[in-house]
């Protein structure tokens, strides 16, 4: 998915069929065909040459049927949706991971319930591919006010929740965002971040002191809350 564009490809060996999806596809901005055909072996190159994100197929088609195709091709890259005028083939169709299974004649709003679905799909995981691009970085993005601040995990000593806000304590400097701190331990490496206690998260690598009450990190202190003690003693036996 580039710039919230689906790349679609069409594969039914009738050609009123393929019209009729091109024809609901087009009514979305976010769609974009990069080929129809009519043959299986056909669609199998226009897979490996263009990579699309979605491929919608018919099932029974000489040569290969659409349940052939997914299990040749195990759709690893491209997401298939099933458009069929057999309900038979619905159970074997999710066993094989098929994002949707759209029965013929489909009428508009079905077909538009499945490209939303696909354009959210999409929206998600590009945003979870960002996310573990960020931690594998060694690195998460804060808004602070209307800017954007790229922030090393590694400077990070603590962080304290504060109503509706969670403040963020680094080596040099003390960052206010507007954000739960659940929200922000989410995109922390979990072996690195403890929680402590319901307002405060801690980088455990930067803690000079421990008891069972509180920790301290340089020349401050943090108490330690009755929930979180176990969790503490699994990074400070």
């Amino acid at each position: 998915m580039q710039q919230g564009i689906l790349k679609y490809l069409i594969l039914d060996d009738e050609e009123l069929a393929r019209f009729a999806v091109e024809n609901e596809a087009d009514k979305f901005s976010f769609l974009k065909k990069i080929a129809s055909c009519a043959h299986p072996v056909e669609a199998l190159e226009l897979i490996n040459r263009f990579s699309p994100d979605v491929i919608f197929l018919d099932i029974e088609m000489p040569l290969m049927s659409g349940m052939e195709l997914i299990r040749k091709k195990m759709m690893d890259t491209v997401l298939p949706v099933l458009i069929t005028s057999h309900p038979d083939y619905a159970i074997e169709s999710y066993e094989l991971n098929a994002f949707d299974y759209l029965l013929k004649p489909f009428t508009a709003e079905r077909f538009a319930r499945c490209a939303y679905r696909l354009y959210n799909f999409f929206q998600l995981r590009t945003k979870a591919f960002a996310f573990d691009n960020e931690q594998a970085a060694g690195y998460i993005f804060i808004k602070q006010g209307h800017e954007k601040v790229k922030l090393p995990v590694k400077d990070i000593l603590y962080l304290e929740a504060m109503k509706d806000y969670t403040c963020i304590k680094t080596v040099s400097k003390r960052y206010l965002v507007l954000t739960t701190l659940k929200a922000i331990l989410h995109k922390l490496p979990d072996d690195v971040f403890v929680q402590i206690h319901r307002s405060y998260i801690v980088n455990y690598t930067k803690v000079t002191a421990v008891d069972k009450n509180q920790v301290a990190i340089q020349s401050e202190t943090f108490p330690v809350g009755k929930l979180y003690k176990a969790a503490l003693k699994l990074y400070f036996n």
